[in-house]
């Protein structure tokens, strides 16, 4: 029987069985692989855009360089919220020591506390097509507008420098928005995003590199992306895709959206490898950890609580593009 006098060798091994879950359960969390998940101090964390003026010219003999200038641009503002639950260990498992019960507990509460965060960071993106803001799993409104209060996905992104628009709703080569997935839209969003002017209206190319589809797309994009030939060509021409797209990104958080349970299974994005993270963000003041644990005089449990400080919103919005996949 484990009494209060183990409790610090059984905070010790349940400690070590999180660790050790949260290590392998990180590997599935393909939201980082997107999202800038950086630690902050900031409760309330303020994004700017800086819309600088670059310079770069022949230079006189003698001469200084030419100063780049920066004007504040668009901006938004996130607060950091709690999320968390408990584990229990009843006096039961405590008196008999039933360790692999203990185990799979802790395993069961990291896996569901990832998980959440993960869903969370799928639903920023397929509730990015519409409104201003969205009730997210939580329960909380979560906006889905940049900075230029523009929603996520849009053919008219704007910013405060000139009258220039930008896209990152998906077209394909007919105009058509909102597109399936297929050969002619990703070639499409990938001149769309060629042609991206930055806020000064300066071209700024970018390279959409990645293709991010849900799992029930998954054996499409591979075919889409990764054939030899496209069929039904004269000569089953080479398929310019292949040393185009470097990366299928398989989400299954996309199949099904986690705040209405809409069915999403068609909506498909891509992304600059590059620059996704400038656009992705959830800072984390906390990820999930568990802490001490406190007795429940009643039932006599000994509860550790798991918890996490994050938020998310969206940065510019230009190195992500997005459709519905309905048309």
């Amino acid at each position: 029987m484990l009494t209060t006098t183990d409790y610090t060798t059984l905070t010790q091994k349940l400690n070590e069985w999180y660790n050790e879950s949260a290590k392998e359960k990180v590997q599935d969390w393909i939201g980082k692989e997107l999202f800038d998940v950086s630690e902050t101090n900031w409760q309330t964390y303020n994004y700017l855009i800086l819309n600088g003026i670059a310079k770069f010219d022949r230079v006189a003999e003698g001469a200084q360089l030419p100063v780049a200038s920066s004007v504040e641009g668009d901006s938004v503002s996130a607060t950091q919220r709690r999320y968390g639950g408990r584990i229990s260990i009843s006096k039961d498992m405590r008196m008999f020591e039933r360790y692999d019960q203990m185990q799979e507990l802790v395993r069961s509460a990291v896996d569901y506390a990832f998980d959440r965060v993960d869903q969370s960071q799928a639903d920023l993106l397929t509730n990015g097509f519409s409104g201003t803001s969205y009730t997210d799993i939580y329960g909380y409104s979560q906006a889905n507008t940049t900075p230029d209060a523009v929603v996520f996905f849009s053919a008219s992104h704007t910013n405060n420098q000139n009258a220039t628009t930008s896209r990152n709703l998906i077209r394909n080569s007919a105009a058509t928005a909102n597109p399936a997935l297929s050969r002619d839209a990703i070639i499409t969003a990938r001149k769309d995003a060629k042609v991206h002017l930055d806020p000064n209206g300066t071209n700024r190319p970018l390279n959409l590199n990645q293709l991010i589809v849900s799992a029930t797309n998954e054996d499409l994009a591979e075919r889409v992306v990764f054939s030899s030939g496209v069929q039904g060509t004269p000569n089953v021409d080479l398929n310019p895709l292949k040393s185009k797209v470097s990366n299928i990104l398989v989400w299954t958080r996309l199949d099904t959206r986690g705040n209405d349970s809409t069915d999403t299974s068609a909506y498909w994005f891509m992304a600059d490898s590059r620059n996704v993270k400038s656009t992705l963000k959830s800072p984390f003041a906390q990820k999930p950890m568990m802490g001490e644990s406190t007795q429940v005089h009643d039932s006599l449990n000994w509860e550790y609580p798991i918890d996490a400080y994050y938020v998310l919103f969206l940065g510019q919005p230009y190195s992500v593009f997005g459709s519905t996949g309905v048309n």
